[in-house]
């Protein structure tokens, strides 16, 4: 497995968890919490993400197989998400493919009270959602090797843990950055992520044609 490909896919998980978004949705969930807690919902937000990571590496492919959907098939359903997802990082939309507004305002009345949110919509599916899942279960299912799949694990593992330190110090990122400053990286990296996806959607429009 050479680097190039190892690189195009931690930079496509980057993307997709994208911990630049994260920060500003961190900082709605848990407004009023204090420091301490934030970083105990930060860290079982992501230990969460990386046990549903390594469920959906280990039978994702055994899901598909048992509904009888072909991976090509879900190669292009996971390139026109990461599509919608890309569409709405170029606008600084915060999609509710990862949570939606209402979710946002529940989660932030009930935070002192249930101190539940690591779990939804943190760890999902903020970090952790459909764009994720399903990329997951594509680039496991297209590795040939042992090798590979290590790689893909290991690239959206390493993913979280940077999410991770996102979150802690989310109030610092955005005293720096200030909200133009995110939406502005978001919209750079929602048109690497629009190209990820037009190559996956056509790969698997491909391989459909020619099966």
């Amino acid at each position: 497995m050479d680097l190039s490909r190892i690189i195009e896919i931690f930079v496509t998980f980057f993307i997709i968890v994208d911990p630049i978004g994260v920060v500003p949705i961190f900082i709605a969930i848990t407004t009023g919490a204090s420091k301490k807690l934030k970083g105990i919902i930060a860290y079982r937000a992501v230990v969460f993400s990386i046990f549903v990571v390594l469920l959906f590496a280990f039978i994702g492919k055994n899901i598909l197989d048992f509904f009888g959907i072909d991976i090509n098939a879900f190669q292009v359903a996971g390139g026109v998400l990461l599509f919608i997802l890309a569409y709405d990082m170029l606008n600084a939309h915060f999609t509710d493919i990862k949570t939606t507004k209402e979710e946002r305002e529940e989660v932030r009345e009930k935070l002192i009270e249930e101190q539940a949110v690591w779990v939804v919509p943190l760890a999902i599916p903020t970090l952790t959602g459909p764009a994720t899942m399903s990329s997951i279960i594509v680039f496991i299912s297209n590795s040939s090797t042992i090798v590979e799949k290590i790689a893909v694990v290991l690239s959206i593992v390493i993913t979280l843990i940077i999410a991770y330190y996102f979150m802690v110090f989310s109030d610092k990122i955005l005293n720096k950055l200030g909200t133009s400053g995110l939406n502005s990286a978001n919209r750079i990296l929602g048109i690497i992520l629009l190209s990820i996806s037009v190559k996956m959607i056509i790969t698997g429009l491909k391989k459909l044609w020619y099966s």
